[in-house]
């Protein structure tokens, strides 16, 4: 472990009826790689699947300390009565004048279809709108990526834009979708 560095996160922890969402731990790192290094599950990731864990596990500290300085907030999306992680949600570029911020999530492919998502989505949109008084919550989602779509509007997101060429992924310029939900709708 290096030093100077934090092992565990701060922020908010929030149950469901299936689920815990905890911050992020650096004991993560091996959970998180497995996701980050299977190319079906970052297919329409805007990074080329992992090859180092060392670089993952640097990544998590880095996302670690971003929260502790309250630029995001991360969650470990756990089954309640377990602290593997499944997946992980985040908020990040937290407007606090605006009162907006985005969502990005990942999931174990293991856990995928399962309502898993749907569960910690919904969880995180309410504490977005009731507790930090967000008004709105944007996400961008590559456009061939038909289930995080399709999860996002069944959770009352609107699509709002294509922005063409956005991320230079594997070689090749992606587009994303951009979709924003607002606290009212």
């Amino acid at each position: 472990m290096k030093t100077g560095r934090r092992t565990t996160g701060t922020g908010p922890v929030i149950e469901t009826a299936d689920l815990r969402l905890r911050p992020l731990r650096e004991t993560d790192a091996g959970a998180l790689f497995v996701m980050l290094s299977d190319p079906r599950t970052v297919e329409y990731w805007s990074t080329e699947p992992a090859t180092d864990p060392e670089a993952v596990r640097n990544k998590l500290l880095e996302d670690m300390q971003s929260d502790a300085r309250g630029n995001t907030i991360s969650w470990a999306v756990c089954k309640r009565g377990s602290e593997k992680m499944l997946g992980k949600c985040v908020l990040f570029h937290l407007d606090k004048r605006h009162r907006r911020a985005e969502i990005g999530f990942i999931l174990n492919r293991d856990h995928w279809r399962q309502g898993v998502m749907n569960q910690a989505l919904r969880a995180i949109l309410d504490f977005a709108f009731s507790n930090l008084g967000l008004h709105r919550i944007e996400a961008d989602v590559d456009p061939a990526n038909s289930g995080s779509l399709a999860l996002l509007e069944k959770l009352g997101f609107k699509r709002e834009g294509l922005f063409r060429g956005r991320w230079y992924v594997g070689g090749q310029w992606h587009d994303s979708v951009m979709l924003g939900l607002v606290r009212d709708e």
